[in-house]
């Protein structure tokens, strides 16, 4: 499937910019597919340690996230977990995708999440997990 432009500025935000970075624990970068002004919200989706699906963190601000990645990072590299977007949909302004977390078993956790864009940002960003 072939996506369009804002499609592709969505999974580059989000993959190449936001998980990937996640993914080698460069918190500081993964922040910046953020806006300044970004409301982040999310439920766990890879269940470790105390954090469990049902416990949901709101975030206000580039600030926030990039301290709150900070030191989940860390714990996600202890894990072994990567993250791959599967599928974009974004009209440029709202957008919604659907993606993985893997474990170092193969094993995938499907999430899905809603963004809306502002400024070749998100400024919107909510995860659920699918099971």
């Amino acid at each position: 499937m072939s996506r369009n432009k804002h499609e592709e500025k969505l999974f580059y935000l989000l993959q190449d910019i936001y998980f990937d970075n996640i993914d080698t624990a460069k918190a500081d970068e993964a922040s910046e597919a953020m806006h300044d002004n970004v409301r982040w919200v999310h439920n766990q989706v890879w269940e470790h340690d105390a954090h469990k699906n049902n416990i949901r963190d709101i975030l206000n601000g580039q600030k926030e996230v990039r301290e709150f990645l900070r030191k989940r990072v860390v714990e996600m590299q202890i894990e072994g977990i990567i993250h791959k977007v599967e599928n974009v949909v974004s009209d440029g302004k709202l957008g919604a995708f659907k993606a993985n977390v893997i474990g170092t078993d193969k094993s995938k956790k499907p999430f899905f999440g809603l963004v809306e864009i502002k400024d070749d940002k998100i400024i919107y960003y909510r995860v659920l997990p699918l099971e």
